[in-house]
């Protein structure tokens, strides 16, 4: 039995992984969406997938000889790091999916933008952090189950990013959606989640005490009414933005 922390970790790990397969997983859309040959989308999403498993394969095999959080220590430059190269990502995102949103469907995408679905489809420095921390927390949560992390934690991903990629690609074609704005939607829709765990994850540094202060005294703290507004706000926005993406858009005839 997994304590009710190790079990709360457990699953942040699983979000953390989920939304950089879906991250993966629109630029994924986007190439299949303009691209014809079934052999150059089949040999596109080996070429992904083999860099994943390589990304993953190197995180275990580094973390075997080096200690990820004992080099992190106190040290503060360390998340600093993390959260900056964070910010970037959801700056570069948000900037490439308004650029995206302002070109009418009827225009022929240019060199750049065509080439825009790298940024989501490939590993970037955010994405390879994201899974060498995730590697070193599965590692300390589960040091009993050893090579079996290596290939749970990366099937986990290859399977989420499955599952998105069938999803995107089913609602493209029953919502007949344009893939520049759709892709340009869902980067957007991506930089404000991970604007969002900016704001909501230093609260989660006090969870512990508030939850045994709830056990003890059957009072909540107003900082877990906080996170829990902050949720209810992202989700009324999400439902909104993805209203707003398929209700103009009718099925194909």
């Amino acid at each position: 039995m997994f304590s009710a922390e190790s079990a709360g970790i457990a699953i942040g790990l699983a979000l953390a992984l989920g939304i950089f397969a879906f991250k993966t997983a629109v630029g994924e859309y986007y190439f299949f969406s303009v691209t014809v040959s079934k052999t150059k989308r089949g040999i596109f999403l080996a070429v992904t997938w083999g860099l994943y498993l390589l990304l993953f394969g190197a995180a275990f095999l580094i973390l075997e000889k080096f200690d990820l959080f004992r080099f992190a220590g106190n040290s503060l430059r360390f998340l600093e790091t993390g959260v900056l190269l964070h910010l970037l990502l959801c700056a570069g995102l948000l900037a490439w999916g308004i650029r995206l949103l302002c070109r009418r469907e009827t225009d022929r995408p240019d060199r750049m933008e065509s080439a825009g679905w790298l940024l989501l489809a490939v590993p970037c420095p955010v994405c390879a952090s994201a899974v060498f921390l995730v590697c070193a927390f599965a590692r300390m949560l589960f040091p009993e189950c050893g090579p079996r992390l290596w290939a749970g934690v990366p099937l986990f991903f290859l399977l989420a990013n499955a599952i998105f990629l069938l999803g995107l690609w089913g609602a493209g074609k029953l919502f007949s959606l344009h893939p520049l704005h759709f892709t340009g939607r869902m980067m957007i829709f991506i930089a404000l989640y991970f604007f969002l765990i900016l704001l909501i994850a230093p609260q989660f540094q006090d969870m512990g005490k508030l939850y045994s202060t709830a056990l003890s005294s059957g009072n909540v703290s107003a900082g877990t009414g906080t996170i829990a507004v902050c949720l209810l706000l992202a989700a009324a926005a999400s439902a909104g933005f993805l209203r707003e993406t398929f209700q103009h858009k009718g099925p194909r005839s």
